[in-house]
This record gives C-alpha cells, sequence and structure tokens, in this order.
C-alpha cells in the first residue's frame, strides 16, 4: 500500500494507492468469496420483511476479522435502535437532495438508458421507461439541480423512504483511526462483508449521506455517531448499510481492470 508514500487524511494526490504483483501460483487456493464478485450488486429498492438469520450474520462479522474495523449490527426486534437509523437515513438523503451542488454531484453520473451504461460502465444506472422518456424527451436537465418541492425530488424522497421502511437489518464498520491506510483496510473490509453478504443470498446498500462531511450534513453526522456510540469511543463510522433479502438481479457493469491499472 502507497509504494511512493501514504497521502494526507484530507485530499489524495496523484501518487499510487497500491503496487501489485500477479504471481502465478498453483499452491495457493483462491479465497472462496471471489466466486462472488461477478454476482455481487447493490439493490436500493425495497427489501423482504424477514430478518437475516444468525448464521449469515455471524459470517459478515467473521468475514472481516484481522482487519481494523469494528461491526456493529442491529436487527427488528431492537425497535428503537431501528427507528432511529431509519429517522436519520430519511432525513441524511432529504439534506443531499435539496442541497443544490451535492444533488448536481449525482447528475452529473447518471447514466440513463442502455447506451450510457454501457458506454460509461459506472455511477448511478437508471433504466426504467419512464426515466428513458422523460429524458429523451429533453425534459430532465442534468445541469440544473431540481427544486425542493419538484416532482423528481418528491417522488426519490418517497421511493427511499419507502425501502428506509422495509429494512430488516442495518451494519456499519467503525474504526479508531482514520488514516488513508486504515481507510483502505475499511475499503477491503466493506467488500469481503458484502461478498459474504452475496453468498448468504443478502443485499447491502450503503446510506453514505449522513457520513459525509459537508456542512449542512454536520447534525445528521454527529447524530449517526452518536447512534453507532462511535462518538463516545471516538471511532469514526466508515461505512453504514442497509442489509437485508433483496431480489435477484444482475451484476452492475463494470468498468474493468485496465480503467484502474497504471502498468510499470
Amino acid at each position: 500500500m502507497f509504494p511512493e508514500g501514504e497521502y494526507s487524511a484530507k485530499a489524495p494526490d496523484t501518487r499510487p494507492t497500491a503496487r501489485i504483483l500477479l504471481v502465478r501460483d498453483a499452491a495457493v487456493q483462491p479465497d472462496p468469496l471471489f466466486g462472488q464478485v461477478f454476482k455481487r450488486h447493490t439493490h436500493r429498492g425495497v427489501y423482504e420483511q424477514r430478518t437475516p438469520d444468525a448464521a449469515a450474520l455471524q459470517a459478515l462479522r467473521e468475514s472481516v476479522k484481522g482487519l481494523p474495523v469494528h461491526v456493529g449490527l442491529v436487527t427488528r426486534g431492537e425497535d428503537a435502535a431501528m427507528v432511529r437509523h431509519a429517522q436519520i437515513a430519511m432525513d441524511a438523503w432529504r439534506t443531499e437532495l435539496v442541497t443544490p451542488r451535492t444533488l448536481l454531484e449525482s447528475y452529473h453520473v447518471l447514466r440513463i438508458g442502455p447506451k450510457e451504461i454501457v458506454q460509461h460502465r459506472d455511477g448511478i444506472a437508471l433504466n426504467t421507461r419512464m426515466v428513458r422518456v422523460v429524458d429523451s424527451l429533453g425534459l430532465f436537465d442534468r445541469t440544473q439541480a431540481s427544486a425542493p418541492d419538484s416532482s423528481e425530488i418528491k417522488g426519490q424522497l418517497e421511493r427511499f423512504n419507502a425501502a428506509i421502511a422495509s429494512t430488516p437489518a442495518y451494519f456499519w464498520l467503525s474504526t479508531t483511526q482514520n488514516d488513508r491506510r486504515t481507510q483502505l483496510l475499511t475499503g477491503r473490509a466493506y467488500v469481503r462483508a458484502q461478498l459474504t453478504a452475496t453468498a448468504q443470498g443478502l443485499s447491502m446498500h450503503p446510506l453514505s449521506q449522513a457520513l459525509q462531511e459537508y456542512p449542512e450534513q454536520a447534525a445528521h453526522h454527529q447524530a449517526v455517531h452518536q447512534l453507532l456510540g462511535a462518538t463516545e469511543r471516538g471511532h469514526t463510522v466508515q461505512m453504514w448499510t442497509r442489509l437485508g433479502y433483496g431480489p435477484a438481479i444482475g451484476p452492475s457493469p463494470r468498468r474493468g481492470l485496465e480503467a484502474h491499472l497504471a502498468k510499470a
């Protein structure tokens, strides 16, 4: 990791994140989680009502052992905590939608329809007939933030709140340190957890809004850290997600290795 030195926790620079050497070794057995790579996806919609079983939750805890993260889980039955999770998530999502500059960040990476999805292979893919029609007619301007009381914002809030209401569990990762190395290892932990969830038939949906550090989110950032016990322990909450059983859908498009590698 960081072969030319670790850059600041406040901003990245042009130095590489990692140097990777690929060596064929027949004696090394592939990690079973590799089998889930092309099945992994993020389901942002409504989840089934059943709660993840104890074996699946234990598998998630086991998946990140050896990495510098603390795992948290809450499920139905812990009603007061579940209500608070839901409220913070909904409040933070609304803040993101009604803050023009943060809404435009999402609009700039929207990929609407098969052509854009295949061309970019990243961002937020939208492929419903209604959205494609509205976009093709020029009625959706991605260069302008929608008004807070617009039908677009109201519709997004309704869909998000319905998804939150269906959530049977929440999962999070926190860390004692918050340097770049810890952040990178937390990313590794999250990928392992999501692949493990996939193997257990579960979906994860990151709730990143309240964890972002811009002024309009400050109250929600503080609230989620207090809720998850991070404030009193001096931890940073790195990932916070919904967890549950979602529909079986195809894998998300990926850009491929060449988009991420600088060959030595």
